[in-house]
């Protein structure tokens, strides 16, 4: 190895430099690094990113902004992923992550300061880097924090059959061999049009088989997401489940995957977790908090904020939990083994072993009459702001009630009492259509009493999603289940359900029955809510 830590540079007492170093391939891979100026043995951090600029790395930025984790005693590895920034190749989201993350790990037991201890880092995409290969267990890692994201690519991907087309299709196409200039791309091209499963063909005049994969599975129990084909993920579902190290989740009440993330640890047996601990404050993607919960949530014991919001916060987070795993000092936010969650507007953090369903269900009649509008699969898509933890938009104000001709609003009355709502709301709707298939789509906001309807949760279904033939022109319940959430109701707030047949955040039904994926010609549906059959579901506490 061709690095001397003796006569490294120097900024502010912290040694750094850069390198390409190669893949099994022989592809390079560009890393930035720093390190104590202190010392000849170090524990590293390992962070690897795809949103990353092709420019040198300001030296003087990246060590004043990751300084701390100098100053705690650890050596800081950035990479930046194959085919981004300044590494080589192509990037073609997911499909190298797996076997470069092995290799880097192998060229970081190579470095003159490797001590056996590795700690990887990284939230959304950064997560799943470490996530594809982590059921390899290896040895030297000795704890991660992967914080929002996902570890099943079919949550990813679709919502009950429907292609997130905001989510994972506009983020594949905007990473695409995005360093490659010469690559046709059809910018008109959108997931609206039909059929779904030539998207590839029409976006770049070629299939991809990780992007037309995913879009010809379209339901959670294919055993193509329990495979290894291109774009099946079933290497990170592993990635919980067959390690062994200490792991921190952190996700946020209005993060795109928090309902994943909570099935992950639900889903995972107690002595698998009984190492790990999972926080939950109330921000989005972006780490952003809901401007009305600013200056009335919760505090760490520390007095900082949990998780999310600015990024000196998070660091600390991350490294208090690598010291607590290497050192065995007290990791101030979470039991083991435990859930720890930012419960909104009663303000406070809270912790049982997972966030479950609230012991008392208090059950609210939509409405008091039917009403019908038409759903033509062509006309663009009603935008909703925000999304209710399973899309891109985080928490966001709504527009005014039926704001379109083929979105329909109820509001509820005022609330008699006051309600700790927990879990997963529910919301039967009782439809009608005159197509053998079709869509519903759903949306809970709440008024605090200032005017503004602040965004809850939302959901999508089909007719025909339970895989039960529906003849046009009957009645027919729905069941939906809306992302975990903890929040209050006060006694005054007003709930609203907004029911349309689609939402901008999702490719369009057809409202033709079976593969929707597949069908060219789409038809116009008339469409039904029977409100005064139809109910929202809260569980709240006793």
């Amino acid at each position: 190895m061709d690095i001397n830590i003796d006569t490294l540079p120097i900024i502010n007492g912290i040694k750094y430099f850069e390198r390409w170093i190669p893949m099994a391939d022989g592809t390079r891979l560009y890393v930035s690094v720093m390190l104590p100026a202190n010392g000849d043995k170090f524990p590293t951090i390992l962070f690897r990113n795809p949103y990353v600029e092709d420019v040198p790395t300001n030296f003087e930025e990246f060590v004043n902004y990751n300084c701390v984790k100098c100053e705690r005693g650890y050596a800081f590895i950035f990479q930046h992923c194959r085919g981004c920034g300044q590494s080589e190749g192509g990037w073609v989201p997911y499909d190298y992550e797996r076997n470069d993350g092995l290799d880097t790990l192998n060229w970081i037991r190579t470095l003159p300061w490797y001590n056996g201890e590795i700690f990887l880092d990284g939230g959304s995409y950064s997560a799943t880097v470490h996530w594809s290969y982590l059921d390899t267990n290896p040895s030297d890692v000795k704890a991660a924090s992967l914080s929002v994201q996902d570890v099943n690519r079919y949550n990813i991907a679709y919502r009950n059959g429907f292609f997130k087309n905001k989510l994972h299709g506009g983020w594949f196409c905007r990473g695409y061999l995005k360093k490659d200039k010469t690559l046709y791309r059809n910018e008109k091209e959108t997931f609206h049009d039909f059929p779904l499963c030539e998207f590839s063909m029409r976006q770049w005049g070629h299939k991809v088989r990780t992007m037309d994969n995913v879009l010809t599975h379209p339901r959670p129990d294919d055993p193509f997401w329990q495979s290894y084909e291109m774009g099946s993920g079933a290497d990170c579902r592993n990635g919980l489940l067959k390690s062994t190290m200490p792991i921190l989740l952190m996700t946020g009440h209005y993060d795109i995957y928090t309902e994943g993330v909570h099935d992950m640890w639900r889903e995972t047996p107690d002595e698998r977790l009984a190492n790990c601990a999972f926080l939950v404050d109330s921000y989005d993607h972006g780490g952003n908090c809901p401007s009305w919960a600013k200056g009335t949530r919760g505090e760490c014991p520390d007095g900082e904020r949990m998780a999310g919001g600015t990024p000196p916060s998070r660091i600390n987070v991350v490294l208090d939990w690598f010291d607590h795993v290497r050192l065995g000092k007290e990791f101030p936010y979470c039991d083991l083994g435990k859930t720890r969650y930012y419960a909104m507007w009663e303000n406070k953090w809270l912790t049982d072993k997972s966030l479950t369903d609230g012991e008392r269900t208090v059950s609210l009649k939509i409405g008091n009459e039917s009403h019908t509008w038409q759903y033509d699969p062509l006309r663009p898509a009603p935008v909703f702001p925000g999304s209710g933890g399973i899309c891109f938009g985080g928490f966001e104000a709504q527009p005014e009630p039926s704001f379109r001709d083929d979105v329909v609003s109820f509001i509820l009355p005022e609330a008699e009492e006051e309600l700790d709502v927990r879990g997963r709301i529910t919301a039967d709707l009782t439809v009608k259509s005159d197509c053998e298939d079709t869509c519903f789509y759903i949306r809970v906001s709440i008024n605090k009493g200032d005017g503004i309807w602040y965004l809850l949760r939302d959901d999508i279904m089909s007719l025909c999603w339970d895989r039960k033939d529906y003849t046009p022109g009957e009645k027919k319940t729905i069941h939906f289940r809306f992302a975990d959430h903890a929040f209050r109701i006060e006694k005054g707030d007003q709930l609203r359900v907004d029911i349309s047949s689609a939402c901008d955040q999702f490719a369009p039904h057809p409202n033709v029955k079976g593969d929707a994926f597949a069908v060219s010609k789409p038809k116009t549906a008339n469409n039904t809510i029977v409100a005064e059959e139809s109910y929202l579901h809260l569980y709240v506490k006793k």
